[in-house]
């Protein structure tokens, strides 16, 4: 079989056009990836600063709160007020408020610069106010001759109500940048003079610092493969933080290139959102801009674009040059290599899909050295294991039915010569009572039945392997529960003490032959764990929750752990009984759930163990 030039060539180079297409898509869509990526980053690290510097100002509220709500604070206000009243010259007012508010500056010196409280008249009682140094903790009290504007309340505050913050404009001063909260002072004499006001200036430079500045230090703590930058403007486009602290408190527009004027507009104007922009140096920058609403602020958070893409651009247009080189060196080698290898494929193919359709016993021959003869002998190994495969599945399977039979009629059968060793134990002592005897003969009967029905399973293998039984149909449990204890628990009766809790019915949706099967299950399982030494064996019945009935059998043997409950209890094959195979459990369960029902375990070490097996009872609400 050949290959045609013409066709050969057209996919040559039709391949050839599709690799250089799909490495510019993928230049493309790597400087995609880049910009998201670092817009990602810009906006996590902006939404970050904008949460940090909210969290911080919120902690700051809430100590300003605290202080205007001082019991000693609203007690100098309210003297204050009385001495005015009176014509008493002496000094009565308390000195607790004053107090109080000169242990706040100081020991909230980094945050607060200077506190004043008025009075409900609206006059000043004194302002208090820290060092201009912030290692100068000393507290000065004005009481007089203010300076302009450093006592002026928010007028909202003589009608606010308690714990109501009013925060004032940016203020600039010889601390810097700062707020001014106003905050009513409400006392139990508001009635008599009205409300005082609270006026505290913060240091907002510090916010900024701990908020803006420890991004800053991240950024200079970490490897970072590109430039990157912090800046926060207020609304009339000032400077309030720069990463470079020399344009601190200047103007956007002599801070900033020229191409940042767009995204100035958008911080003064509250959005949200990223642009480009060019810096002086030519490069190209991403910003991504974030309002900080409580302050009208707006912080914005950029990187340099052209610096994260710059390697990228390198290998790029290198990685579509030498794919266009190594494409037309590829296609001449493989011109040759296809006619040499194109019949060996078809022979290749033919051979697989011949193993498709089940023909394993041809093998395929290809004589030649290359990677073809590789794929030939690859499948034809394959195709040896397919077929030991296949064989050893259907001895699996054959072994597997056995096995499950040979464990269900074990475990039967078990359960059967436990029975009979229980009559024959006490038959010494009990012989000569009539109603032992007639209870062992009874007991002996049904023994001999079930074991004759055992050895009929084994002429319908099928059927007991299926597992099939009758429909689920109301039958009354206390008959059953009866019947088995009569033939499991009274022969041995003399070893262990008997107590039954049963009313005289309780109809359950159940099979009775599988019912039985489970409680007899049960009852023989608390037996053998009680062991030789006396114990006490319950047997409970009842109501559970709605539609449901129950019964439980609970031992006093020696529990079960909690890790074996966890991991084997239930399963196939798991026992803690020296001679027990560990399969009673488990077809116990898969029986009782087949009719909608569940059992539960309840044990610990040293204090017995309880199973309780749920069913439905065709009762709703109470009603048949």
């Amino acid at each position: 079989m050949g290959i045609k030039p013409r066709p050969l060539l057209i996919t040559l180079g039709v391949g050839g056009l599709f690799l250089v297409a799909l490495n510019l898509i993928s230049y493309l869509n790597s400087l995609s990836v880049v910009e998201a990526q670092l817009r990602g980053e810009m906006g996590r690290d902006a939404l970050a600063i904008t949460r940090r510097i909210e969290s911080q100002l919120s902690e700051r509220e809430q100590a300003i709160a605290a202080v205007a709500n001082l019991p000693s604070v609203s007690s100098y206000v309210v003297s204050a007020m009385e001495q005015s009243s009176r014509d008493s010259a002496s000094d009565m007012r308390p000195l607790n408020g004053r107090a109080d508010i000169e242990w706040f500056l100081q020991n909230n010196a980094k945050y607060f610069v200077a506190i004043a409280v008025l009075k409900p008249d609206k006059q000043p009682l004194f302002r208090a106010e820290l060092g201009d140094s912030k290692d100068d903790l000393r507290v000065r009290f004005q009481t007089q001759d203010f300076l302009p504007g450093s006592i002026e309340p928010d007028e909202r505050v003589w009608n606010a109500k308690s714990g109501t913050l009013l925060r004032s404009v940016l203020l600039r001063g010889s601390h810097g940048v700062g707020l001014r909260y106003t905050v009513p002072i409400l006392t139990a004499e508001d009635l008599a003079y009205g409300p005082g006001a609270l006026i505290v200036d913060v240091r907002l430079d510090t916010l900024l610092d701990e908020a803006v500045g420890d991004y800053t230090s991240t950024l200079a703590q970490e490897f970072t493969p590109i430039p990157r930058l912090a800046i926060v403007l207020d609304s009339a486009g000032n400077v309030v933080y720069h990463t470079n602290a020399a344009l601190k408190y200047q103007p956007v527009a002599t801070s900033m290139p020229p191409a940042f004027a767009p995204v100035t507009n958008a911080m003064k104007a509250g959005q949200a959102g990223w642009r480009f922009y060019d810096s002086a140096e030519g490069h190209r920058w991403l910003a991504v801009y974030q309002p900080i609403k409580p302050l009208d602020l707006s912080v914005a958070v950029a990187g340099d674009y052209s610096m994260a893409v710059g390697g990228l651009r390198f290998m790029g247009w290198t990685s579509i040059v030498l794919t266009t080189l190594t494409g037309a060196l590829m296609a001449a080698l493989l011109w040759f290599s296809v006619r040499r290898t194109s019949r060996q494929i078809v022979h290749v193919t033919e051979g697989t899909a011949a193993i498709a359709r089940g023909e394993l016993d041809q093998p395929i021959e290809v004589r030649s050295s290359d990677e073809t003869h590789l794929l030939a002998e690859t499948i034809n190994a394959v195709k040896e294991r397919l077929r030991e495969q296949m064989a050893r599945e259907a001895e699996m399977r054959q072994f597997d039915s056995f096995m499950r039979l040979s464990a269900m009629l074990t475990h039967d059968l078990k359960n059967s010569i436990l029975t009979l060793s229980l009559i024959v134990s006490n038959m010494k002592e009990q012989f000569y009572n009539d109603e032992f005897r007639e209870d062992a003969m009874k007991s002996l009967t049904e023994a001999t039945d079930k074991m004759r029905a055992m050895v009929a399973k084994l002429s319908e293998p099928v059927r007991s392997l299926s597992g099939e039984f009758k429909r689920p149909r109301p039958v009354d449990l206390i008959p059953i529960i009866e019947r088995v204890l009569a033939r499991t628990v009274e022969p041995a009766s003399s070893a262990h003490r008997v107590e039954t809790h049963l009313p005289s019915t309780l109809t359950a949706i159940a099979d009775e032959e599988r019912i039985e099967k489970v409680l007899e299950n049960l009852v023989l399982n608390a037996i053998e764990a009680m062991g030789a030494e006396s114990g006490k064996l319950t047997v409970e019945a009842g109501d559970d929750e709605e539609g449901f009935v129950f019964f439980s059998v609970t031992d006093t043997g020696p529990g079960m752990s909690e890790e074996f409950q966890r991991t084997r209890l239930f399963r196939p094959f798991s026992t803690t009984k020296p001679k027990g195979i560990g399969l009673g459990l488990y077809a116990s369960r898969e029986l009782v759930r087949s009719l909608g029902g569940q059992i539960k375990v309840e044990s610990e070490r040293g204090s017995g163990t309880t199973f309780r097996v749920v069913l439905p009872s065709g009762r709703i609400g109470g009603k048949d």
